[in-house]
């Protein structure tokens, strides 16, 4: 049996968003962010069900999220494909969930901080090679911080340092991140014996790839956005082809209009130009303009 791979966005949250194993998504974040230990009790994991048998377009982004004691809120995915445009979207789900917190007519005060976290198979930032970086809304010429009430960290798989850190916590993280970006079954069960959580975590992943119903769901997601690719490869594609066709038949018509112009320098009459180059009356007339 070839274990399922945790990179894959549908694996993965049924992995970490599973409430029965609250536990992994914890140590994840305990390992991610700077947030004391005592926030994560009562961590509640929102909306945790795949809600059709075939994880399609309307299903839309697998994420995971889960809501702290004091009510903020926590979103981490996962992208293996590079995703044009994710810096924007990403900022727009964020802002998502910050709208989401109050209706018409409720105070501001009561939004609670959204943090987002994004894990990718492919380098999102591109310039430098920091695998872990934190955003909020930021001053970067004074140095000033407007709010953290939006917090953004990526965390970019092929940027993973090979040795490990001084720093047991960032230690912790680049298990985590090992692991989830891990093909290898020998990797993955050295990793499961680093915590007890990371241990949970694997056991639960063999517990999916041994389950039929999980394969087929993983394997319709997967067709899925290999025909979601096709498709924007197709369309981008086509839009250059067309665009190289029209940018040589202007070029043509460019050719053609010179040739007129030529021929009206020479005297020639209106009628025979446009017997000869295919041009209406009204446009070889339009050249004396």
């Amino acid at each position: 049996m070839n274990i399922l791979p945790l990179k894959s966005d549908l694996i993965f949250k049924l992995v970490f968003g599973d409430a029965r194993y609250i536990e992994i998504i914890s140590a994840f974040l305990a390992a991610t962010l700077d947030i004391p230990a005592d926030d994560y009790e009562d961590l509640q994991i929102i909306d945790p069900h795949l809600e059709r048998d075939r994880p399609d377009d309307k299903l839309g982004i697998l994420d995971v999220r889960v809501q702290l004691k004091d009510k903020r809120v926590i979103s981490v995915e996962i992208q293996i494909r590079e995703t044009p445009f994710m810096a924007e979207r990403v900022a727009f789900s964020t802002g998502r969930n910050l709208s989401r917190q109050i209706s018409p007519g409720q105070s501001y005060s009561q939004i609670m901080k959204v943090i987002t976290i994004v894990i990718t198979n492919y380098d999102m930032i591109d310039i430098d090679n920091y695998y872990h970086h934190k955003f909020w809304l930021y001053d970067p010429e004074k140095r000033v911080g407007l709010t953290d009430i939006m917090e953004v960290h990526t965390l970019e798989m092929k940027k993973l340092p090979e040795t490990t850190s001084d720093d047991s916590k960032e230690n912790e993280l680049l298990n985590w991140l090992r692991l989830i970006r891990s093909d290898r079954e020998e990797e993955i069960e050295l990793l499961a014996a680093k915590t007890p959580e990371m241990k949970m975590a694997v056991s639960r992943l063999k517990q999916l790839s041994a389950d039929e119903r999980t394969r087929m769901l993983y394997e319709a997601r997967e067709l899925y956005l290999m025909d979601e690719k096709a498709r924007i490869d197709g369309a981008e594609a086509k839009g250059i082809a067309k665009g190289k066709a029209e940018g040589k038949a202007e070029g043509e018509r460019q050719k053609t209009l010179e040739v007129a112009r030529s021929m009206l320098a020479g005297a020639m009459s209106v009628d025979l130009i446009s017997k000869f180059t295919g041009l209406s009356v009204e446009e070889v007339n339009n050249l004396h303009l």
